[in-house]
């Protein structure tokens, strides 16, 4: 008897060893890890990708990365556009960039939209997958022309300068500790909101776009974490590894290529603690690294940016 209750009870044993271990964050409810364009302002830049450049103009066979510009990612949008040099040109060769900040006349792009220009394929777009670009083009070319007008910022409000550009993150997600599927979500709500992630080890993923150096090249390559926009000076900077990549969307919901990972332990952290993310690239061609987002971004870019811990 006693030897059949020994053998029972080391069943038991082994059959609790073999159970599978359960993720203890299956469950959690994966929503979009970006916001759509009616969060965001309508003169950003990440609006009009999200609304125009992306569905309208990337086409099959045209501004899908057949030529420039190159309307798939937010990045190769902004920097195929601002000050880039123009290809096609009005009989006068009146035009130098395809964007020119401040000044909409100027701007090739601008003329394109609105004016038939000799010698070229026509008034753009050519064709419209953007199902409503009929009846909102109106709209959407008033968008292109205020933000040119503003300035032609990038989407975390940086005003472009003439030769290089400063780097851009173009995506940020966050996973689990090592996974690269189910991006935790933002939280549900008005405007850009935090991702909402757990006390736990998490990896945070991003994409970076520069009109000269590939992002497998930056240098620099860290990020810090603080519990407040003004406590960045007072942390220590955290490596970003360029070892892996990944791909997923951007923040305008088209699929790139993450090239660099950091990973952060957040079980110290209660309930409700928002957490800021600034990341730090160098390019080369500038004094030092760029921060970004910088001190003078601020909110809904700022928010792309920042975690909230669930319970």
């Amino acid at each position: 008897m006693r030897s059949a209750i020994h053998t029972t009870a080391a069943l038991l044993l082994v059959l609790v060893a073999c159970k599978k271990e359960e993720n203890p964050f299956a469950q959690l409810e994966h929503r979009s890890p970006n916001p759509p364009s009616e969060a965001l302002p309508q003169d950003n830049f990440a609006w009009l990708h999200q609304r125009v450049f992306r569905p309208v103009c990337a086409n099959s066979g045209c501004h899908d990365g057949t030529f420039e510009p190159e309307f798939r990612s937010i990045g190769s949008a902004y920097n195929s556009l601002v000050l880039a040099p123009v290809i096609a040109n009005d009989p006068g060769e009146t035009f130098t960039y395809r964007v020119v900040p401040g000044d909409p006349a100027a701007s090739f792009l601008h003329e394109r939209l609105t004016v038939f220009v000799p010698n070229t394929s026509g008034m753009m777009p050519l064709e419209t997958d953007g199902p409503d670009w009929p009846e909102n083009h109106v709209q959407y070319i008033d968008a292109i022309t205020s933000w040119i007008q503003s300035g032609a910022k990038d989407m975390f409000g940086n005003p472009p300068t003439v030769g290089d550009l400063e780097p851009q993150v173009t995506g940020f997600l966050v996973f689990p500790h090592g996974s690269t599927n189910g991006a935790y979500p933002r939280g549900e709500g008005e405007g850009v909101q935090p991702i909402e992630v757990p006390a736990a080890n998490v990896d945070l993923w991003f994409s970076f776009a520069d009109d000269g150096t590939p992002a497998s090249e930056l240098g620099h390559n860290t990020m810090r974490i603080a519990t407040s926009l003004l406590g960045f000076a007072t942390v220590p900077e955290l490596p970003l590894a360029t070892d892996a990549s990944m791909n997923g969307p951007d923040f305008g919901g088209s699929s790139t290529v993450f090239t660099h990972k950091g990973d952060l332990d957040l079980s110290g952290y209660a309930p409700g603690t928002l957490l800021f993310v600034r990341v730090y690239v160098d390019d080369g061609e500038h004094d030092g690294p760029t921060g970004i987002p910088d001190d003078g971004t601020g909110p809904p870019m700022v928010d792309y940016f920042t975690l909230r811990i669930t319970a």
